[in-house]
């Protein structure tokens, strides 16, 4: 009797090990779970939070606050401080010989910052193309702000030791091909050949010589005349 007792009582002294076991392992899998639950709560907590991969400020808040947006739907914009673009509007004569990553130079303040087209629109509105520019790294001058306003310019070509004259109507006067040169108080129509141009200038390439004098508005009114006689010099 006293051997089948031991027996038992060993019997009874594993079931409530093994039942001590599995209480234990369903106890660890419901922290478990709840470990699952907070990590998931806290997931959809974080996905409200909006993060900017970069820094910067807040510039427009597009959704009213306590409003539901949909999926995708812009929210605010985030301007980032540390890169700045200037957006630039070319005329369409101009437009053809723009490419990215062409020299350029902007000026704020009265200093000159180097920077590189940055992109070029395909499209024409209003006979200007819009483009934009982006500072050179390390370039970009200090307190910046949006819709601030620069001095741009881009070198399209740069030439050097050539005659070239303030760009006027007689560049668009009979295709640029003839010039009227000042000797003395008379003017003398004179064929010519213009190379380069800009906004301002015009390079000469043949006809004229340096120290000429040229008029460069109001030819339209000397009906082609060969010698005109000009008063008030």
């Amino acid at each position: 009797k006293t051997e089948i007792g031991v027996t038992s009582a060993t019997e009874d002294l594993g079931l409530q090990g093994r039942g001590a076991g599995l209480d234990t392992r369903n106890r660890q899998l419901v922290a478990e779970r709840q470990r699952s639950v907070v990590t998931e709560m806290r997931r959809q907590v974080d996905a409200l939070t909006l993060r900017a991969p970069f820094d910067g400020i807040v510039g427009q808040v597009q959704a009213v606050q306590s409003s539901n947006v949909a999926a995708n739907a812009p929210v605010l914009s985030v301007v980032d401080l540390s890169v700045f673009e200037v957006e630039i509007r070319v005329p369409e004569s101009f437009a053809r010989d723009l490419d990215i990553g062409m020299p350029a130079e902007l000026r704020s303040g009265g200093t000159t910052y180097p920077a590189k087209v940055s992109a070029v629109s395909p499209e024409v509105v209003n006979g200007e193309v819009v483009a934009r520019l982006r500072f050179d790294e390390g370039s970009q001058p200090p307190g910046l702000r949006q819709s601030q306003r620069l001095t741009a310019r881009i070198l399209l070509d740069t030439r050097s030791d050539v005659l070239m004259v303030a760009r006027g109507p007689f560049v668009d006067q009979d295709g640029g091909r003839v010039a009227y040169v000042l000797d003395g108080t008379t003017a003398v129509r004179r064929p010519v050949t213009v190379g380069a141009s800009s906004l301002s200038m015009v390079e000469i390439v043949e006809g004229l010589q340096p120290g000429d004098r040229i008029v460069i508005a109001g030819t339209d009114q000397f009906d082609h005349a060969d010698r005109i006689r000009i008063s008030g010099l």
